[in-house]
């Protein structure tokens, strides 16, 4: 058991890489040892950062700071930096099968998917339909289809949705808020799997929901999130079949112990 300071994980070229509770800055690990390696200041004006992604085609880092914009890292010193208009300070961004960038935003009270090249050309803004109100996470499902999440507290709908690239609905799951296996409650996190099986964190509910590709469900795994309270986050590590549950809080435990029930944990799932 390891404990860290962390906000955010990725995995680049067999080393973890840790946002540090939104600070500028990423301690580095090995991922198999857990041994640290040492400490990389991230090249920014922002105070904070908040979501990370690791890019092993393009050897590189993308870390959203709290300016709005988002910053290249290239292993071990490039860097550049570039403003995603409408792009709101907490949120999540993704990589697609063509090593691209995937930002979800806000503006104009819609929400809109955005796809950048590794240096920041926008190559498409897909509008995603009225109906998906309070959308919380995005991920390729694969080309041209993106997995979307919507749905807090009292919004009428709670669904995991499949979205082409032109914002058409094509699947569903989920609908009224509940605790059915069918129904959803404040869907948060979500992840594919290199087979194409979606997981769904259904917070509210306390489980991870795990899909096909259609969005039929398969089953699900209670009480996993029990040590967690608040919003989280879902990361997957597809080569090892790891699915990484971080806290969006401070300090983070690496392999949960009971005897530690003051400190949040990383809980990995082997799928």
């Amino acid at each position: 058991m390891w404990t860290c300071e962390a906000f955010a994980l990725a995995f680049l070229d067999k080393q973890l890489f840790v946002l540090k509770s939104q600070q500028p800055q990423l301690d580095v690990y090995d991922a198999i040892s857990s041994k640290p390696r040492g400490t990389v200041m991230i090249p920014t004006n922002a105070r904070c950062c908040t979501d990370m992604i690791a890019c092993s085609f393009h050897h590189c880092l993308y870390v959203v700071n709290a300016k709005c914009s988002i910053v290249r890292l290239e292993m071990p010193s490039k860097h550049m930096e570039w403003k995603v208009e409408d792009l709101y300070s907490n949120a999540v961004i993704s990589l697609t099968s063509s090593h691209h960038v995937l930002v979800m935003c806000v503006g104009g009270g819609s929400h809109k998917l955005k796809l950048f090249s590794t240096y920041g050309m926008l190559l498409k803004t897909t509008e995603l339909h009225p109906d998906l109100v309070n959308v919380t996470c995005a991920v390729e499902l694969k080309p041209g289809q993106y997995v979307v999440t919507h749905g807090r507290r009292c919004d009428a709908l709670h669904r995991v949705c499949v979205v082409s690239s032109d914002g058409k609905i094509l699947q569903t799951f989920g609908g009224f808020r509940g605790s059915h296996p069918d129904l959803l409650d404040s869907p948060s996190g979500v992840v594919v799997d290199k087979d194409g099986f979606v997981y769904v964190d259904d917070e509210k509910n306390d489980r991870l929901v795990v899909l096909t590709q259609d969005l039929n469900y398969l089953h699900c795994m209670p009480g996993v999130f029990t040590k967690f309270s608040g919003t989280r986050r879902v990361n997957m590590d597809k080569e090892r079949g790891h699915i990484y549950v971080t806290p969006w809080v401070h300090y983070v435990t690496h392999f949960p112990d009971m005897k530690h029930r003051h400190k949040t944990t990383v809980t990995i799932f082997k799928i």
